[in-house]
């Protein structure tokens, strides 16, 4: 496959044309010609168009791995639109390498930032994220606690469910679209209850566990 300039242009024009065939041919092109096309598809994610952006960060996310460090450089920029972009992307490539920086972005002081970044750390499902998840469902803001309901599920800790019991009942406020954050907990806390008795899911739990375990532990007790 030409993975020229003048050939990935083409490919990123198609991409942001009107043309559905077109776009979809750009998107699997794209999309398999890997990192030579990161630069101009983090490009895309500032355009105006939200139609754009989205195309951009799904091709992103087929990439993967070789978008990271666009997409973290991206994330811990000035622009806060960009920042947003960016770690929805990291939400959808579900690297744990992107951990850390989501979990800068989970205690950013905009609100939308820290909403996304709880969102994405869901995606990633990576159980270290437990603890600060835990704390973001004390955030001044509706909409991160909501979303931090959200991503614990995604975690599988079982340890959550009294915390997002208690939760169902305490909070009565609701996001800036309007869902009620106790639904949010107590969906939450059903779900989990309701994976437990998987009996697939015994070794993903127990791999949960012990990872928070050796968190717990010192250095000499490990």
């Amino acid at each position: 496959m030409d993975t020229t300039p003048d050939a990935i242009t083409a490919l990123i024009a198609d991409l942001c044309g009107s043309d559905e065939s077109l776009r979809t041919q750009a998107s699997f092109a794209l999309g398999v010609l890997g990192e030579p096309a990161v630069g101009p598809l983090t490009q895309l994610l500032e355009s105006p168009t939200s139609e754009v952006r989205k195309r951009a960060a799904w091709v992103l996310g087929v990439i993967g791995a070789p978008a990271l460090p666009s997409l973290l450089a991206m994330a811990e920029g000035p622009d806060r639109n960009l920042r947003i972009e960016a770690i929805r992307v990291l939400g959808v490539v579900g690297e744990a390498r992107a951990l850390n920086q989501l979990l800068v972005g989970l205690t950013d002081g905009d609100p939308r930032v820290a909403a996304r970044s709880a969102r994405a750390i869901g995606k990633v499902g990576d159980p270290r994220a437990y603890h600060p998840l835990v704390t973001a469902l004390r955030h001044p803001s509706p909409d991160v606690r909501y979303e931090a309901c959200r991503a614990l599920v995604d975690l599988h800790v079982l340890d959550a469910v009294p915390v997002l019991r208690e939760m169902a009942v305490a909070d009565v406020t609701r996001t800036s679209w309007g869902a009620p954050v106790a639904d949010a907990a107590r969906r939450a806390a059903d779900e989990l209850e309701s994976s437990a008795v998987s009996p697939d899911r015994d070794e993903h739990f127990a791999r949960a566990s012990a990872i928070l375990r050796r968190q717990q532990l010192g250095p000499d007790e490990r």
